[in-house]
Formats: C-alpha cells, sequence, structure tokens
C-alpha cells in the first residue's frame, strides 16, 4: 500500500475468518486507513453465512474479505461495494448469488502464493527425481541402501524441460525456480493476446512475484482448445508439465487420455541415460482440470511416471480411493499455498483494492464473470 490515497475512509470492513488471528496482522490496514472500522470475525465457513453472522454486523459492512464455502446474500448486504477472498480462485463460489444476480466487484488473492506453491513444486521434483521416499523408508528401518539399488533412475534438472500450463504469477515463480535449476521453460496460455506485452498494466501482477517482463521462457504458445493442447503435447518433449489454470468448463477434465498420449508420444524417442525419458505432471491447481482414471492408467501403462498432486478429484480424496496407492504419485491434502506469510500477504493486497476502490481506480484480480475467474 503507498502512501497516496484516501487515508481517512470510514468504510466497514468485516473480515470472516475460520480461526483465530494474530492482531498484528492488521496493524498494516489500520496504519494505511486509520478512518477503517474493522470487524473480525471466527465463523463456521461450511455454513451460510447468514446463520452465523449477526444480521446488523452483514448489513453495515462495505467490505468483506473472507475464505468460505458461501458469500453473503446480496438482500443481506445493502452497504457492500466489495467482496474480497483470500483463495487464489472463485469456482467455489461461482454460483453464488452475489455471483450470478449482481454485477457488484468481486477481487480475488491470486498473486501471493507464488513463493510456498513453487517451493512445493521444486519439493516434489526433487523427491521423484531423488527417490527420497525410498531414502526415508530406508531411513526409518536402519537400512544403508547400496547406491547399485538406484540404478540410472536418479536424476539432476539441467537440460530439463517444463511446461507450464497458465503463466500467471505461480506459473512465473515456478520458471523462476526452473530457471535456477537449469531448465528450459516453456509458456502455454490460454489465449493469443495473453503475451508479455499484454501483461504489463492490467492487474495481472503483483510486483516482485517471478517474472513481470516475461523474460524466461523460451518458447511462448497458446491455445484455446483440446486439440491445440495436444499439439503441443506432441510436438514440445517436455519433461516436466505443471498445471497452473483456473477451473473452468473449458479446463474441465482438459487432460484426459488423449492429452496423456500426446505428451507420451513426444517423448518416446527421448532417451536419458540408458531409459526412456517419462513425463512428471504436478497439478497444483484445481483437481478437476486432470481426469482422474486417465491419470491412474498413464502411470499404471507408464506413459509417464509419475505426478504431484495438491489437488484431486475428488476432493478431499476418500480413503479408499485407489489413487492413494498408485506408485509415482505424490499426493498432498491442497495444502501447497499454506504458509505463515499466507494472510499478512492476502492483507496487503486487500489493502491495495481498497485504496483503489476509492480512489476510483481498477481493481486487481477483479473475477470477471463471464471468463469465470
Amino acid at each position: 500500500m503507498g502512501d497516496s490515497g484516501i487515508k481517512s475512509t470510514t468504510e466497514n470492513l468485516l473480515i470472516l475468518r475460520g480461526n483465530v488471528w494474530p492482531d498484528a496482522w492488521l496493524d498494516g490496514l489500520r496504519g494505511a486507513f486509520p478512518g477503517l472500522k474493522i470487524t473480525a470475525l471466527e465463523v463456521d465457513g461450511s455454513k451460510p453465512l447468514e446463520e452465523t453472522v449477526p444480521k446488523d454486523v452483514l448489513a453495515n459492512a462495505s467490505i468483506i474479505a473472507l475464505l468460505t464455502r458461501h458469500l453473503p446474500l446480496p438482500d443481506s448486504i445493502p452497504n457492500v461495494k466489495l467482496i474480497h477472498t483470500f483463495s487464489a480462485g472463485a469456482d467455489h463460489v461461482s454460483n453464488e448469488p452475489y455471483i450470478t444476480q449482481t454485477d457488484l466487484p468481486f477481487t480475488t488473492s491470486s498473486g501471493i502464493h507464488g513463493p510456498p506453491i513453487s517451493e512445493w513444486v521444486l519439493l516434489n521434483w526433487l523427491v521423484s527425481s531423488k527417490h527420497y521416499n525410498k531414502l526415508y523408508e530406508a531411513q526409518k528401518s536402519h537400512e544403508w541402501i547400496s547406491k547399485d539399488f538406484f540404478g540410472f533412475g536418479v536424476s539432476d534438472h539441467v537440460g530439463k524441460r517444463v511446461g507450464i500450463l497458465g503463466y500467471g504469477s505461480i506459473g512465473r515463480q515456478i520458471g523462476r525456480i526452473a530457471v535456477a535449476l537449469g531448465m528450459q521453460v516453456i509458456a502455454y496460455t490460454a489465449s493469443a493476446h495473453d503475451t508479455p506485452e499484454s501483461r504489463k498494466d492490467n492487474g495481472y501482477i503483483v510486483p516482485g512475484t517471478g517474472d513481470p517482463d516475461g523474460s524466461l521462457p523460451i518458447e511462448w504458445h497458446h491455445g484455446t482448445t483440446k486439440e491445440e493442447l495436444r499439439h503441443f503435447l506432441s510436438t514440445t518433449k517436455l519433461d516436466y508439465i505443471v498445471i497452473s489454470l483456473p477451473l473452468t468448463p473449458a479446463t474441465t477434465n482438459l487432460f484426459d487420455r488423449e492429452e496423456f498420449d500426446a505428451w507420451s508420444s513426444s517423448l518416446s524417442s527421448q532417451a536419458t541415460g540408458a531409459s526412456p525419458t517419462k513425463g512428471f505432471l504436478t497439478n497444483i491447481s484445481r483437481g478437476k482440470i486432470v481426469n482422474t482414471d486417465a491419470l491412474i492408467h498413464a502411470v499404471q501403462a507408464k506413459k509417464i511416471r509419475g505426478a504431484a498432486l495438491d489437488v484431486t478429484d475428488p476432493e478431499p480424496l476418500p480413503k479408499e480411493h485407489p489413487l492413494w496407492d498408485i506408485e509415482g504419485i505424490q499426493i498432498s491434502p491442497h495444502i501447497s499455498g499454506i504458509g505463515s506469510e499466507y494472510y499478512v500477504r492476502a492483507l496487503d493486497l486487500l489493502g491495495i483494492n481498497i485504496e483503489r476502490l476509492e480512489n476510483g481506480e481498477p481493481l486487481i484480480n477483479l473475477y470477471r464473470r463471464k471468463r469465470g475467474y
């Protein structure tokens, strides 16, 4: 938050959160907006907000920040000018009346997740490429494994090619880390108009995150259809693919059997050492973008060597689901973006939008209803 803008705002900010926060997390907002009245409540985010928040508190709120499964009903928030979610995406609330029945602003916290998620991606790449799971189990059993046990299966990342599907703030930060490892970054975006030049002043970039000028990728590709995606997968010889796309009707089941086949065919003639290179999929976006059955088949049929999943379909993943037991698949419970800095960064982002709202400036991370993200 800069030094310019409205500092004496009398807006009523309502923060709805799932647990108690340190009071100091709100100091940034208090310092930037001395007249801002802040009410913070702990709520059960799974229930309709009208059941958990006093009627008068909702009615008096002019700005609401939350991380819940529901948005307040339009009739209960007559004074609201903006709702901000602490989530990066909005697919979980896209059918709420606030979205479908009003044109009031809704903004997300996209842009703050790059550092923790990129480190999670790196962790999983290294666990897979260095067979760390086997080393961990050997340590627990006090077993000194012979180097011959690993054979030619251990590899590094220098010269490997990673395709990043969705080169937003998260994708750019992953690209930055990949380049530091000596990898080649290939960007795939959803539109021919989604270029480095178009990103420079459109509210899409959070300063200091990743690769704002788009200089890291050695290639830029774009496509809006599954046919274009399959062409990309079959021609670029990608060792790694990272999915960092929003969930929309167009991206649901974007990765299916045909896409895994196209990717596998691209790598079938490549070789690293004595064995063919096999692709490794990383999904940090939404589980429904990947067809789970197709993924299981691709790993079991050795079309790819494995996957790192922070998101699954279904989610939460039932205990009896076969995905848990597929060798080569690493699963975490949708926590790749979590960190002690998360909400402080989200509140800083909210502060930027409060100032822009007061100054009549375009909001950053504005949800576009027609696009679905």
